[in-house]
């Protein structure tokens, strides 16, 4: 792989999370990490990113605590459904 060839910025998943908004609405949260591949002398290389999370319709969350997520567009609060102690 030269530069030329190199890869753009990817998302890799992570994990999905079901989680109800404050209506009741079911929705999926996906957990992801930005990963880039580079070329290097020894081959081509992977370059692990920052980790953040969205709903599966696109828009971003933030993490408030173990279980809650806020939609960083509409700060509305998200819980977990499937919550582990």
């Amino acid at each position: 792989m030269t530069d030329s060839e190199a890869k753009p910025l990817e998302d890799e998943e992570l994990r999905r999370l079901r989680v109800v908004a404050e209506d009741g609405t079911w929705l999926t949260a996906i957990e992801s990490r930005h990963v880039h591949w580079i070329s290097t002398k020894r081959g081509p290389r992977r370059m692990i990113g920052a980790r953040h999370w969205r709903l599966s319709t696109g828009e971003a969350l933030t993490v408030v605590d173990r279980q809650t997520f806020c939609n960083a567009e509409t700060g509305e609060i998200l819980s977990q459904l499937d919550a582990r102690p």
